[in-house]
């Protein structure tokens, strides 16, 4: 099925270097592949480069559309038509998921709990309104959480239930393969071996599918993942090296079910860089701040104070001390305009308290 105006068919990179996960595994055309790898030229470093998974796609990009080409088609061969999901207010896989799945003829239901009001958080607000999202605010996390695990399993037997930031063991498949492109990209000479790639840990399947990918493709890169949300729900792990670990032997388990010719591997746990946090989940920091800025006013890339801004801070900081190393930085934000979109949005169709949250003053760009 043909999703989006510039989407493509290109086949994913993992099935080539595996082909008996081909017709195991579903997917769905809803990105265009390969993103872009270049250069940053002007920040001063000389052997920086990016990854543009800000433009999988020209409706809504980031790092979720490589997820939800695996997801969308699970739910579609399980005859599922109803997705439930949570995040943050601003959530952009919740954004991702309603957009995509829309298209598909699936109800998408977003569990939602409050995080620091930024412009992306008010742009996704009115987007969910947009793209006809049920909205069910929690407020706290807490909350929403136990809705998902509980209380909506008791009254939504039927529905499909993706994890936050759709890092499932499917949707985790996404950036597995997205390594398996990255090597055809350093073998075709677009960018040099990296010896380092950071990426963002918020809900840790795309640090699990990077992980893996490394090492089934073979490639001798270190991975860094900032983190960017908190690693523990009150007393439970929710977060931390150990669920991402947990997460790539069950990915790595899957895969070699579905293909016993995959390589015997040991599992590592991925490096965690857990000091550019700040307050916590949303919450701007002032090196996410130099970071969003110098990318924007230097390089014309947009980034959130969410997830991508820290991580570029924590590449900005190890760029400094390892000048000599090629590093890689996974941009995984949306760079689509969204602006008209949301111009056109009549907000009284969102629940009365996010009303209150779009009308609430503005904490960060």
């Amino acid at each position: 099925m043909r999703l989006g105006m510039s989407e493509n068919k290109h086949c994913p990179e993992i099935f080539k270097a595996y082909p008996g996960l081909e017709n195991k595994i579903d997917w769905l055309p809803i990105g265009s592949f390969p993103t872009p790898v270049m250069k940053l030229e002007r920040l001063g470093f000389e052997k920086l480069w990016i990854k543009r998974d800000d433009l999988t796609s020209n409706i809504y990009g980031g790092n979720k559309i490589r997820k939800l080409m695996f997801i969308l088609a699970h739910v579609q061969s399980r005859n599922k038509s109803h997705i439930i999901t949570p995040g943050g207010i601003g959530t952009n896989h919740g954004l991702a998921t309603t957009i995509f799945a829309k298209q598909l003829g699936f109800k998408t239901t977003l569990l939602l709990f409050h995080q620091p009001v930024t412009a992306n958080v008010k742009q996704n607000l009115a987007l969910f309104a947009r793209h006809g999202a049920v909205l069910l605010y929690k407020k706290t996390l807490f909350k929403a959480m136990l809705w998902y695990y509980f209380v909506c399993r008791i009254r939504y037997p039927g529905a499909y239930f993706l994890y936050p930031g759709g890092s499932n063991i499917i949707g985790t498949i996404g950036y597995v393969n997205a390594v398996f492109e990255l090597k055809e990209q350093i073998k075709n000479g677009l960018l040099p071996m990296p010896e380092t790639i950071f990426c963002p840990f918020g809900s840790g399947g795309t640090l699990a599918g990077l992980s893996l990918g490394l090492r089934l493709a073979g490639l001798p890169t270190s991975l860094l993942g900032v983190q960017v949300s908190m690693s523990h729900l009150g007393p439970f792990p929710a977060v931390t090296a150990g669920t991402v670990r947990d997460l790539i032997k069950k990915t790595y388990l899957y895969l070699k079910r579905m293909d016993p010719g995959l390589p015997e591997i040991t599992i590592n746990t991925p490096a965690i860089l857990d000091t550019y946090l700040g307050d916590g989940y949303g919450h701007p920091t002032a090196a996410c701040s130099k970071a969003y800025g110098l990318m924007k006013n230097r390089e014309n890339i947009q980034l959130d104070p969410t997830y991508t801004a820290k991580t570029f801070a924590a590449v900005l900081d190890y760029c400094q001390s390892n000048r000599k190393n090629t590093v890689l930085f996974w941009n995984t934000y949306n760079s689509v305009d969204m602006t008209s979109e949301e111009d056109c949005v009549n907000i009284h169709r969102l629940p009365v308290q996010l009303q209150k949250c779009l009308e609430a003053k503005t904490v960060y760009y």
